[in-house]
């Protein structure tokens, strides 16, 4: 288990879903998980895939976008 807001955890979710479906688990298990360096750059790099495929209007991120952008400042 990763310690976010319920929004949070939520949009990581999603991102996870979308681009790493394979790392659910870390945030499905009821279990606390250790997030070292690693593991932290796979998660933020779900968010930044996802980021990339619906965060901007043109050259501005959009309201997602912004989300996103926040998420990626998260210390997994």
């Amino acid at each position: 288990m990763i310690m976010l807001s319920k929004e949070s955890l939520n949009l990581l979710k999603s991102c996870l879903i979308k681009h790493r479906p394979d790392l659910l688990e870390v945030i499905e298990t009821k279990e606390i998980v250790e997030v070292d360096e690693d593991l932290g750059n796979e998660l933020r790099d779900a968010v930044s895939d996802e980021l990339l495929t619906v965060g901007f209007d043109g050259d501005m991120p959009n309201k997602t976008g912004l989300r996103l952008e926040i998420q990626l400042q998260k210390p997994y």
